[in-house]
């Protein structure tokens, strides 16, 4: 009986959405020395006011790769003004050099992703563009 529940359960897991990349977009794709660092989020933009996105670290092979400890800024240049910052908080998930990020940009616009990491894969850094709707 426990192994018939516990067949049940994963099948309800993976039925609703157990594996979560799955239903994510690539946004933005940016070479950096030999990684590709890729932007996911769930809809075809980055969320306006608090919102998720997830960060990859690839090798030129395509396989995740460990970053290490991975920050991120969010910045939009404003004309004329000193530019907007928005918030990002970024926490290590499950599967190695998969980075889940909670952030809060307050404009919708183009905002610019300054990425730095520093680990197993290297240390770097890259600016990524971000369309905010």
């Amino acid at each position: 009986m426990r192994s018939l529940a516990a067949t049940v359960l994963i099948v309800l897991v993976a039925a609703c959405g157990g594996n979560s990349t799955a239903q994510l977009k690539e946004l933005q794709r940016v070479k950096a020395g030999t990684l590709d660092v890729v932007l996911l989020a769930p809809g075809e933009a980055l969320k306006q006011g608090p919102g998720n996105f997830v960060l990859e670290f690839r090798d030129a092979g395509g396989t995740l790769v460990d970053a290490g400890a991975v920050m991120v800024g969010a910045s939009m240049p404003m004309p004329g003004m000193a530019p907007m910052f928005g918030e990002c908080t970024v926490m290590p998930s499950a599967t190695k050099g998969r980075y889940e990020v909670s952030s809060n940009l307050g404009m919708a616009g183009t905002w610019r992703l300054q990425i730095a990491w520093d680990g197993p894969a290297g240390k770097g850094s890259v600016s990524v563009p971000g369309s905010v709707l």
